[in-house]
Protein backbone atom coordinates (compact mmCIF):
# COMPACT_ATOMS: atom_id res chain seq x y z
CA UNK A 1 0.00 0.00 0.00
CA UNK A 2 1.10 3.53 -0.75
CA UNK A 3 0.81 6.70 1.24
CA UNK A 4 -1.74 9.22 -0.13
CA UNK A 5 -3.07 12.64 0.75
CA UNK A 6 -6.44 13.96 -0.34
CA UNK A 7 -7.28 17.62 0.09
CA UNK A 8 -10.99 18.45 0.19
CA UNK A 9 -12.56 21.87 -0.21
CA UNK A 10 -16.06 21.80 1.25
CA UNK A 11 -18.96 24.20 0.79
CA UNK A 12 -18.52 27.02 3.32
CA UNK A 13 -22.26 27.34 3.93
CA UNK A 14 -22.63 23.84 5.38
CA UNK A 15 -23.65 23.55 9.01
CA UNK A 16 -20.96 22.10 11.27
CA UNK A 17 -22.84 18.82 11.65
CA UNK A 18 -22.98 18.27 7.89
CA UNK A 19 -19.30 19.18 7.51
CA UNK A 20 -18.44 16.60 10.20
CA UNK A 21 -20.67 14.01 8.45
CA UNK A 22 -18.91 14.59 5.11
CA UNK A 23 -15.48 14.12 6.68
CA UNK A 24 -16.64 11.00 8.55
CA UNK A 25 -18.17 9.57 5.36
CA UNK A 26 -14.87 10.00 3.48
CA UNK A 27 -12.97 8.33 6.33
CA UNK A 28 -15.56 5.54 6.47
CA UNK A 29 -15.15 4.86 2.72
CA UNK A 30 -11.41 4.55 3.25
CA UNK A 31 -11.67 2.27 6.29
CA UNK A 32 -14.27 0.01 4.64
CA UNK A 33 -12.00 -0.33 1.60
CA UNK A 34 -9.12 -1.37 3.88
CA UNK A 35 -7.07 1.80 4.10
CA UNK A 36 -4.74 2.15 7.08
CA UNK A 37 -3.62 4.94 9.38
CA UNK A 38 -6.07 7.54 8.15
CA UNK A 39 -5.88 10.98 9.73
CA UNK A 40 -7.96 14.08 9.09
CA UNK A 41 -6.54 17.56 9.57
CA UNK A 42 -9.15 20.28 9.47
CA UNK A 43 -7.56 23.45 8.16
CA UNK A 44 -10.78 25.39 8.49
CA UNK A 45 -12.24 28.21 6.43
CA UNK A 46 -9.88 29.80 3.89
CA UNK A 47 -10.14 32.14 0.93
CA UNK A 48 -10.12 30.53 -2.51
CA UNK A 49 -7.87 31.79 -5.30
CA UNK A 50 -10.94 32.02 -7.56
CA UNK A 51 -14.67 31.45 -7.31
CA UNK A 52 -15.90 27.87 -7.28
CA UNK A 53 -19.67 27.47 -7.67
CA UNK A 54 -20.12 31.12 -6.66
CA UNK A 55 -18.14 30.70 -3.42
CA UNK A 56 -15.08 32.78 -2.53
CA UNK A 57 -14.25 30.71 0.59
CA UNK A 58 -14.05 27.01 1.37
CA UNK A 59 -13.59 24.67 4.33
CA UNK A 60 -10.33 22.76 3.84
CA UNK A 61 -9.71 19.22 5.12
CA UNK A 62 -6.59 17.11 4.53
CA UNK A 63 -6.91 13.31 4.69
CA UNK A 64 -3.71 11.26 5.07
CA UNK A 65 -3.82 7.48 4.65
CA UNK A 66 -2.20 4.32 3.28
CA UNK A 67 -4.21 2.67 0.54
CA UNK A 68 -4.08 0.91 -2.79
CA UNK A 69 -4.81 2.87 -5.98
CA UNK A 70 -8.20 1.14 -6.23
CA UNK A 71 -9.19 2.48 -2.81
CA UNK A 72 -8.27 6.02 -3.88
CA UNK A 73 -10.39 5.62 -7.00
CA UNK A 74 -13.34 4.55 -4.83
CA UNK A 75 -12.89 7.54 -2.51
CA UNK A 76 -12.74 9.93 -5.47
CA UNK A 77 -15.88 8.37 -6.97
CA UNK A 78 -17.72 9.09 -3.72
CA UNK A 79 -16.36 12.65 -3.53
CA UNK A 80 -17.53 13.40 -7.09
CA UNK A 81 -21.07 12.43 -6.12
CA UNK A 82 -21.15 14.56 -2.96
CA UNK A 83 -22.63 18.02 -3.62
CA UNK A 84 -20.99 19.50 -0.53
CA UNK A 85 -17.49 18.91 -1.93
CA UNK A 86 -16.43 21.86 -4.08
CA UNK A 87 -13.04 20.44 -5.10
CA UNK A 88 -10.63 17.67 -4.14
CA UNK A 89 -7.24 16.40 -5.17
CA UNK A 90 -5.51 13.14 -4.26
CA UNK A 91 -1.76 12.77 -4.52
CA UNK A 92 0.75 10.05 -3.78
CA UNK A 93 2.67 11.33 -0.76
CA UNK A 94 6.42 10.92 -0.98
CA UNK A 95 8.58 11.09 2.11
CA UNK A 96 11.02 13.96 1.77
CA UNK A 97 14.63 12.91 2.14
CA UNK A 98 16.07 15.48 4.50
CA UNK A 99 19.81 15.77 4.61
CA UNK A 100 21.38 16.47 7.98
CA UNK A 101 22.58 20.04 8.41
CA UNK A 102 26.30 20.45 7.93
CA UNK A 103 28.46 22.87 9.83
CA UNK A 104 28.36 26.41 8.41
CA UNK A 105 25.27 25.88 6.27
CA UNK A 106 22.59 26.70 8.82
CA UNK A 107 19.52 28.79 8.13
CA UNK A 108 20.90 31.74 10.08
CA UNK A 109 23.78 33.85 8.91
CA UNK A 110 22.07 35.83 6.16
CA UNK A 111 23.58 34.50 2.97
CA UNK A 112 26.70 32.81 4.28
CA UNK A 113 27.82 29.25 3.88
CA UNK A 114 26.48 27.12 1.03
CA UNK A 115 24.28 29.87 -0.34
CA UNK A 116 27.16 32.29 -0.97
CA UNK A 117 29.25 29.49 -2.46
CA UNK A 118 26.50 28.69 -4.93
CA UNK A 119 26.26 32.38 -5.86
CA UNK A 120 30.01 32.45 -6.51
CA UNK A 121 29.78 29.30 -8.60
CA UNK A 122 26.89 30.79 -10.57
CA UNK A 123 28.76 34.02 -11.26
CA UNK A 124 31.85 32.07 -12.34
CA UNK A 125 29.79 29.95 -14.71
CA UNK A 126 28.18 33.10 -16.11
CA UNK A 127 31.63 34.55 -16.84
CA UNK A 128 32.63 31.33 -18.59
CA UNK A 129 29.42 31.39 -20.58
CA UNK A 130 30.06 34.90 -21.91
CA UNK A 131 33.59 34.01 -23.00
CA UNK A 132 32.59 30.87 -24.85
CA UNK A 133 29.22 32.06 -26.14
CA UNK A 134 28.66 31.89 -29.90
CA UNK A 135 28.53 35.11 -31.90
CA UNK A 136 25.06 36.67 -32.13
CA UNK A 137 23.12 36.43 -35.37
CA UNK A 138 23.50 39.27 -37.86
CA UNK A 139 21.15 42.00 -36.63
CA UNK A 140 22.33 44.72 -38.99
CA UNK A 141 24.17 46.52 -36.19
CA UNK A 142 27.94 46.57 -36.24
CA UNK A 143 29.46 44.85 -33.21
CA UNK A 144 31.43 46.91 -30.73
CA UNK A 145 35.15 46.71 -31.29
CA UNK A 146 38.22 47.74 -29.34
CA UNK A 147 40.13 48.65 -32.48
CA UNK A 148 40.14 52.35 -33.48
CA UNK A 149 37.43 53.25 -35.92
CA UNK A 150 38.63 53.99 -39.45
CA UNK A 151 37.24 57.04 -41.13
Amino acid sequence: MRRYETLLVLNPELPEAQTRETIDRARRVLSEAGAEDDQAQEWGMRDLAYEIRKHRRGYYVLLEYKASPEMVTELERNLKIADEVLRFISVHAVKSARRPATEGSGDSGGGSGAESTSKQDASASNEDATVSAPAPADTGVAPESTAPASE
